[in-house]
C-alpha cells in the first residue's frame, strides 16, 4: 500500500499527535489525517466527525483505499457531540473558523483533559480569548506555511493562563528560543494585514475616535512584536 502523502498543514499537525493516542478528527478533510496516522502505526483507531454526510463519504473512501475502514469511525454529528473521554485523548480540530471552534468546545467541557490541536482559519484573536478565559492553556503555537499562506496550529491543554496583550491575541506569545521559522514572516503579514485595516478605517466616514485609537494602539504592538523577534534572530 503506498504511502499517504500529508500537506505541511496536516503534516505538522500529525508530528504532535503522541504515539497510541485516541484520536478525534472534528470536521474531517477526507479523513487523510487519522489514514495517515494508522498507516504510520501511530494510532490504531480513530473517530472522525463531521456535520454533513459528504466530506464522511470521502473519508470513507479514503479510508477503504488504504485498507483502514475498518479502524475508522465516520460519525455524522455537529462538532464533539456524543464523543467522551474514553473515546479520545488527542482531539483535532482543524480548518474551521475560531468562533466556531471555541463553540465547539464550549459544548464538551471534558476537552480540558484533552490535548487539542487547532487550527483556525479565521478568528484566531477571539478563538485564543476564549482558550485563556475558559480554562485552556496554549502550551505552543507553530506557524506553517504553504506558499503564501500561513496556517497556525495551537498546542492547547486545560489550564490556567496570563491574560493577553491585544496583539498576543493576534499573533500568539513567543518566546526566545523558540524554534519557529516562519514567525517572522507571519509577523510582518499581519503588521501589513492591520496596515490596510487601518488605512481603511481612516477614510471612513462613520469613524470612531476609540475605534481608530485601539487600532493605531494594535499596529504599534505588532511592530514591537515584529523588532523583538527579528532582534532575537541575529
Amino acid at each position: 500500500m503506498s504511502k499517504l502523502e500529508l500537506s505541511p498543514r496536516l503534516a505538522a499537525i500529525a508530528a504532535q499527535v503522541p504515539q497510541g493516542a485516541r484520536l478525534a478528527d472534528i470536521g474531517t478533510d477526507h479523513a487523510y489525517l487519522p489514514t495517515a496516522l494508522l498507516l504510520a502505526g501511530r494510532i490504531e483507531r480513530a473517530v472522525a466527525s463531521d456535520v454533513r454526510e459528504g466530506p464522511l463519504q470521502r473519508g470513507r473512501e479514503t479510508a477503504r483505499h488504504y485498507g483502514q475502514e475498518e479502524n475508522i469511525t465516520f460519525r455524522c454529528c455537529d462538532g464533539l457531540e456524543g464523543l467522551t473521554p474514553d473515546q479520545a485523548d488527542t482531539v483535532v480540530i482543524a480548518g474551521m473558523g475560531g468562533e466556531l471552534i471555541a463553540r465547539i468546545l464550549s459544548q464538551a467541557p471534558w476537552t480540558r483533559e484533552a490535548r487539542l490541536l487547532l487550527q483556525p482559519m479565521t478568528g484566531q484573536p477571539a478563538l485564543r480569548r476564549w482558550l485563556v478565559e475558559n480554562g485552556y492553556c496554549i502550551q505552543r503555537e507553530q506557524i506553517v506555511r504553504e506558499g503564501e499562506k500561513f496556517y497556525v496550529i495551537l498546542t492547547v491543554r486545560g489550564g490556567q493562563s496570563q491574560p493577553y496583550t491585544p496583539a498576543e491575541l493576534w499573533v500568539g506569545r513567543q518566546t526566545q528560543g523558540e524554534d519557529n521559522p516562519h514567525r517572522l514572516d507571519y509577523l510582518r503579514d499581519q503588521l501589513r494585514r492591520r496596515e490596510r485595516a487601518l488605512a481603511g478605517m481612516r477614510q471612513s466616514a462613520s469613524l470612531q475616535p476609540e475605534d481608530l485609537a485601539r487600532e493605531e494602539a494594535l499596529l504599534v504592538e505588532l511592530s514591537n512584536l515584529e523588532k523583538e523577534w527579528s532582534a532575537w534572530q541575529r
